[in-house]
């Protein structure tokens, strides 16, 4: 996978990007809007995966963190399954698919997870 993707972005670059202040970043984090991951040094980092053309968050990802909560799967545990392939074959992966609208799929692999 392309690290650029997978590289965690600072709270700060989010929201400038978004044009959002820390409280609002927060709140969006904490609505399930964004999936963010806590670093090592207790910092939140969001994934850059989930952000599309302009910043735009697709409603997928909204999707996958309320079922991943429902579910009781942590963040982490969201991030470790998005990143793994779908199937045996084939280089694509569950955060692929919430890019390209088959967010029950992923919705799906996370209850089976948690089963």
């Amino acid at each position: 996978m392309n690290n650029l993707v997978t590289t965690p972005l600072p709270a700060s670059w989010v929201c400038t990007r978004l044009g959002v202040d820390s409280g609002e970043l927060e709140r969006l984090r904490e609505r399930g809007e964004l999936l963010a991951a806590r670093s090592d040094d207790g910092e939140w980092s969001y994934p850059a995966w989930q952000f599309g053309p302009g910043g735009k968050i697709p409603a997928g990802v909204r999707e996958a963190v309320v079922a991943a909560r429902a579910a009781g799967l942590s963040e982490n545990g969201l991030l470790t399954l998005l990143r793994r392939r779908v199937g045996l074959v084939g280089g694509v992966r569950f955060f692929d698919l919430l890019f390209e609208g088959r967010a029950d799929t992923v919705v799906g692999a996370i209850r089976a997870s948690a089963a």
